[in-house]
């Protein structure tokens, strides 16, 4: 069954086994789980044998790495496992709960080996590079050895990083909060659809209906989504709060400036490419606003609110899209970058790495998780609109990025940054893009196809920007002393909007609740980087459609390095210089070209 005609909400049962994630590739069952569990208690129990010995030779130091290393790659198993199994059905509490344990087990080894940063920083600098060449393996340690030297200054005492690894499991608890009330427990009211039916809200509805030609339906959706976030936004804001100065706290231990030096330091991203982002943009909005305008006379409003913000300009123009469908038009679109890709996307789509469609009490939204010891999944709740096809596009490119970087690089250097992941994911939505404009043959196509690349860059680009400003905002209010409350949330978000969106767009009582539903507010100074590496991968694709030479290699060579380099160093292997403001100078002008285009076409 496929749930494209169902108004209920399908239990998982009602789907069928090839749109569904095999998870057994990892563990066999619940019991394998157990024993590996087992298996990592009793190795965490060797680490106190290394404890004041690192010194000693490179051969031990070497050895407990490894075995630091062995033990995360099963605690990333347990967690890997649980936390998925949890994602099909939050209703079910026993893979939360042993999602949970494999939290706590991380915890535990986070301090069990919290000795070693600080023992490895009593050797000196030319000591430790040679006993990094003395090891059996070279390029297992090599980069971890050179950012430990970088990061020197933010490293405690044995005893401060062992309370330090302890508290990362109490610190989990805002996100935690926010995810079940936000998944689980949070209940959405009805609304009339087009036709008159009744239909509940859900996360994935709601998205679908801002696409609806009728206002009205647009309205109701929205309102009855935020009407819910309303109910909560005490708690919601509680947990954001609590959020925020756990970040505070982090950054204070660690003898940062502030929480954003400690978030971009960890990538080694200096803070002004930050605050270039933010100024760049907010000195150039005027054709975000023109195009604010110029949706509301295309759609011919006399006022345009928050939900008409995402509707395609042109209805007549945009049919639904099945997930086979979908699946072809991926596949061809990034044919480009060779028959290598090609085949190993192909493999992902036909072997169950994709969970399609949404069931009761799955996680919302989409995400690509990646698991060394088997292969990436990608969470999906798809709905047959054009948007999740790009959603698709996305999710997969994370899910590629993780399976060059895994099969190129060891388990201590696989995990690249999200400053890079993100490039990765929006190109791949950049070639599906021009993949579908070459079919085009009349202006009313080029002008949805155009819609669709300016929606995106509104959603990728400009509204991340924008929440990247609120997170800043957010959190300097904290590292003032001060306390954030939800009306304090409420106005700051307004404002924003009213800054960002421009004169045209008429407020509405509810748009000020949208920071509640965001769950990347919980990850610290996440949003920015889906705004810098849209910015990238528009650089990038540039260079692929002027058929620059080696550009597939060098690209591939990216998603390849894994973690093995800082993220700016491996754009810069792509040409693009990310310390500059021409990327983001660049997708400002892309973006104010194309409204343009659609205002001369459409008007």
């Amino acid at each position: 069954m496929t749930p494209a005609d169902s108004k209920a909400i399908p239990q998982r049962s009602d789907i069928e086994d090839k749109y569904k994630w095999n998870l057994t590739e990892l563990y066999e069952n619940d019991a394998k789980w157990e024993e590996d569990y087992k298996r990592a208690q009793e190795m965490l129990g060797k680490a106190k044998g290394f404890a004041g010995r690192l010194a000693d030779s490179p051969e031990i130091l070497f050895d407990c790495l490894k075995l630091r290393s062995d033990v995360s790659l099963i605690c990333d198993n347990l967690h890997f496992y649980a936390k998925r199994n949890a994602d099909l059905d939050h209703r079910v509490s026993k893979y939360q709960s042993m999602t949970d344990r494999a939290a706590m087990l991380i915890s535990q080894a986070g301090a069990a080996f919290s000795f070693v940063e600080p023992e490895l920083l009593q050797i000196d600098d030319k000591r430790l590079k040679e006993m990094a060449q003395e090891f059996p393996k070279k390029d297992l340690y090599d980069f971890y050895i050179k950012e430990l030297i970088r990061s020197r200054a933010h490293i405690r005492s044995a005893e401060i990083e062992e309370l330090l690894a302890q508290s990362i499991l109490v610190a989990r608890g805002p996100s935690n909060v926010f995810t079940m009330l936000n998944d689980a427990d949070m209940k959405y009211p009805s609304i009339k659809d087009e036709d008159g039916n009744e239909v509940r809200i859900t996360k994935q509805r709601y998205a679908k209906f801002m696409e609806s030609p009728v206002q009205r339906v647009r309205r109701d959706a929205h309102v009855a989504l935020f009407s819910s976030y309303k109910e909560h936004i005490n708690t919601i804001g509680a947990s954001l709060s609590a959020s925020i100065n756990n970040d505070v706290f982090y950054s204070r231990a660690r003898r940062y400036e502030s929480s954003l030096h400690q978030a971009l330091d960890a990538i080694n991203v200096p803070v002004e490419v930050y605050h270039s982002l933010l100024d760049t943009t907010e000195k150039n909005l005027e054709g975000l606003h023109k195009w604010i305008e110029l949706r509301r006379k295309i759609l011919k409003l006399d006022k345009i609110y928050p939900y008409d913000l995402v509707c395609p300009l042109f209805p007549e123009e945009n049919y639904e899209v099945s997930y086979e469908d979908a699946v072809k038009e991926v596949t061809q679109a990034v044919e480009s970058l060779g028959e290598n890709y090609t085949s190993n996307l192909k493999r992902a789509f036909d072997s169950n790495w994709v969970d399609v469609y949404e069931t009761e009490g799955k996680a919302s939204g989409a995400y690509s998780s990646s698991n060394y010891s088997t292969h990436p999944v990608v969470l999906m709740n798809y709905n047959d609109t054009i948007d999740n096809m790009f959603t698709l596009a996305h999710e997969m490119g994370h899910c590629m990025h993780s399976f060059y970087s895994n099969k190129n690089q060891p388990y201590p250097k696989a995990q690249y940054t999200i400053f890079v992941a993100e490039v990765a994911s929006t190109l791949n939505e950049g070639l599906l893009l021009q993949h579908l404009l070459k079919k085009v043959t009349d202006d009313k196509k080029k002008l949805f196809l155009l819609n669709q690349h300016i929606d995106n860059t509104f959603g990728t680009y400009f509204n991340q920007v924008m929440y990247a400003r609120f997170e800043l905002m957010i959190h300097e209010e904290v590292e003032r002393g001060g306390a954030l409350s939800p009306d304090m949330l409420n106005e700051i978000w307004h404002e924003l909007t009213r800054k960002y969106y421009g004169p045209a767009l008429s407020m509405d009582d509810y748009i000020q609740y949208k920071w509640a539903r965001i769950p990347h507010f919980y990850y610290t100074y996440y949003v920015y980087q889906y705004s810098t590496s849209y910015a990238a991968s528009q650089a990038i694709l540039d260079k692929f459609l002027k058929g620059e030479e080696g550009i597939i290699e060098r690209y591939l060579q990216l998603l390849s390095s894994g973690g093995s380099d800082y993220p700016i160093s491996q754009l810069e292997t792509c040409g693009v210089d990310m310390t500059t403001a021409k990327p983001f100078e660049a997708t400002i002008k892309l973006f104010e070209d194309q409204v343009n285009e659609v205002e001369r076409l459409a008007l």
